[in-house]
């Protein structure tokens, strides 16, 4: 195989071997953003707010173990009835963000609102929809919106199940663009790989030996062709040439004495 399409089918499998590693990354993130909590089956927890970017962050998001019905038809889920949950400490909040529709407008300064719904208005109400991004849970509602850098810290009459919204989020965008990245490399190595296979059909492999010329004991000029067998050529009639222009100049002479 010539080594041009060595090199290029090589070349292929490693891009492809990096878009299956990226894939696999892609899938563990995505993963992560839909089964990682902050904080599990607690009525009380002390969480910490990193705010990266200083302008303040989406908080946390909280939920308890059941399904969303309404068995008593009085248009509020029944999950939300007789959940309590007060934040006993919380840091300054970005008041910027209630003007901004963009970021879901009124954070209630940091405290504690329901809202059932992924991301929808502060309630509980049927007609608001649901948040089904974690099955076998449900969603009660929201605290710390826009809150910047510091400690949150927080209580429940009955055990509760927190996530770190930016967390996810960061979780889920870092997998999506993997995922766009691995299936990128995927195609990329598939095609490099497929090229340098084309390449090793019509590319004649061009690292083929070159004829020797050697000498046997009994003086006599062997001439050693790529793939054929040694053929002797001449008999020295004594000693073998020392080079390769003694050769040619004692050829000549037989040439001449034949002659």
């Amino acid at each position: 195989m010539h080594i041009v399409a060595k090199g290029t089918i090589g070349a292929g499998a490693l891009v492809l071997l990096a878009g299956i590693v990226m894939l696999v990354l892609a899938g563990s993130s995505i993963r992560d953003a839909g089964t990682e909590w902050a904080a599990e089956e607690t009525t009380g927890a002390t969480l910490n707010i990193a705010d990266d970017d200083k302008a303040g962050d989406f908080g946390f998001s909280f939920f308890i173990r059941g399904e969303y019905t309404d068995d008593d038809s009085d248009g509020v889920w029944d999950h939300c009835s007789g959940v309590e949950i007060t934040v006993k400490q919380k840091p300054t909040v970005n008041t910027d963000w209630d003007d901004d529709p963009d970021k879901g407008g009124n954070g209630e300064g940091g405290e504690f609102y329901f809202q059932a719904s992924e991301d929808k208005r502060h309630s509980c109400d049927v007609e608001e929809g649901k948040d089904l991004n974690r099955p076998g849970f449900a969603k009660v509602g929201h605290a710390c919106f826009a809150c910047y850098e510091g400690t949150f810290e927080f209580e429940s009459n009955q055990p509760v199940w927190v996530v770190y919204v930016d967390v996810a989020l960061g979780d889920f965008l870092g997998g999506l663009f993997a995922g766009l990245g691995a299936g990128s490399c995927l195609c990329c190595g598939i095609v490099i790989m497929a090229f340098g296979l084309i390449l090793a059909l019509v590319v004649k492999d061009d690292d083929q030996p070159a004829t020797t010329i050697t000498y046997g004991e009994d003086g006599k000029v062997i001439v050693q062709q790529p793939g054929a067998a040694q053929q002797p050529v001449q008999d020295g009639g004594g000693e073998a040439p020392k080079n390769v222009d003694d050769w040619y100049a004692q050829t000549d002479d037989e040439t001449e004495d034949s002659t």
